[in-house]
Parts: C-alpha cells; sequence; structure tokens
C-alpha cells in the first residue's frame, strides 16, 4: 500500500483554501487544517481530517498544527474587513518556518505568494499596491523574501497570476521565475490543482515558481 500523505494546511477555509482541500481528500491524503473558526469548514466531520482552532500569526497554534506531517501548505492571504486589510503573511510565514525547522523531520513547506514580489512584475506591484495597499503588498513581499533567503526548511514558493472564481479548466502553466506583466489568468480551482501536484513530488523543491492558466 501506498503511503497516505499527510498535509498540514494553513488558509483552509478561504477560496484557494476549500478547493485544495477537497482536492487533497478525494486522493486520500490525510488533513491537518488550522482554522480560527472550526463551525465554518465544510469538512469537520471527516475521519482523515484533523482541525485545529487558532491563529496564524500564534507561535504556539502553528506549534499545535505542524506534529507528524510529511509537508505544510500555506494558503493564506490578507484579508480586507471593515475596509482595512490584516496583514498576517510576513509574521504567519515566519511561524511556519520556525516551527517546521526544530522538527527531527523537517516537512517540505509550501508557501503562497503573489506575481509582483522579487521584482517579478513591477506593473503587477504598482496595481496591488494601489488596490490593497502599499502595506498589505509589502508584507507579501517580506513573507516572499524570508522564505527565498531561508536556508534550513525545503521550500516552494508559489506566485499564482490573476486568479478568478471561474470553473476549473484542468489547464495551468508552472514558468520558472521571470518578469510577467501579462499572462492568461488562472482559476484558483485550477490552482489548488497545481498545488495538490506539487505536494506529490519534488520537483520544484526549493525553487520559485510562477503559475498561469
Amino acid at each position: 500500500m501506498d503511503k497516505i500523505l499527510r498535509i498540514a494546511v494553513l488558509g483552509a477555509t478561504g477560496k484557494v483554501g476549500s478547493h485544495f482541500v477537497k482536492q487533497s481528500l478525494d486522493k486520500g491524503f490525510s488533513l491537518r487544517v488550522l482554522v480560527r473558526n472550526k463551525s465554518i469548514f465544510e469538512y469537520k466531520n471527516k475521519s482523515d481530517v484533523s482541525i485545529v482552532v487558532g491563529n496564524s500569526t500564534n507561535l504556539k497554534d502553528v506549534e499545535d498544527l505542524i506534529t507528524n506531517v510529511d509537508c505544510v501548505v500555506s494558503l493564506l492571504g490578507n484579508v480586507k474587513a471593515d475596509n482595512q486589510y490584516t496583514n498576517i503573511m510576513q509574521k504567519s510565514h515566519a511561524n511556519i518556518l520556525k516551527i517546521a525547522a526544530r522538527k527531527n523531520k523537517i516537512p517540505k513547506c509550501i508557501f503562497i505568494s503573489s506575481i509582483g514580489c522579487g521584482g517579478s512584475s513591477w506593473i503587477i506591484k504598482a496595481m496591488l499596491s494601489m488596490v490593497a495597499g502599499k502595506k498589505s503588498f509589502n508584507d507579501y513581499e517580506a513573507a516572499d523574501k524570508q522564505v527565498r533567503e531561508q536556508s534550513i526548511v525545503p521550500s516552494i514558493l508559489v506566485r499564482p497570476y490573476a486568479l478568478n472564481d471561474k470553473a476549473a479548466t484542468g489547464e495551468y502553466k508552472i514558468l520558472k521565475p521571470k518578469t510577467i506583466h501579462f499572462a492568461k489568468p488562472l482559476s484558483r480551482a485550477d490552482l489548488a490543482t497545481c498545488l495538490v501536484s506539487i505536494t506529490e513530488n519534488n520537483n520544484f523543491l526549493n525553487k520559485t515558481v510562477h503559475v498561469v492558466g
């Protein structure tokens, strides 16, 4: 029997997260998820899902989550509430890296970032800074940078392009880091499919990739 992949998921109730969780369960993966509110998590009664109630900016909650797993997948993003973004990316990424590095067997960690970070597109950086504000984008930039600059935790940094909520097409392209100003938009469902594939192999380990439609 093939080994069951054990995955810790942050951002499981988000727009990408909901697709990722469903597709992972369909694959037969075992999940540990960190959620703020257990009642809104659709798969709370699944036998192959363990739930940790907490916050990704709290180190102890992240420590409780990352227990006996093969892979950590962060699908987090800064969320707008009361007309203001709550910036959690840099702190959450720092917590994940810190806890993962403590493990005897360090899990592979996959992080969602954004096109525009790391000099990948000054146009998109300017657009996102206008839409979400400079503080929010700078938080993504800081999170992206700390993953790239650390060398202890095996990691993959994923920068998706122009996400939308259209139906899955089953098609996506993974590109090496390069300047991207314009590309085909990507559905969140297809991004989830890409992320599930990345959890299953080490082809992009310790790399940054851009995912487009």
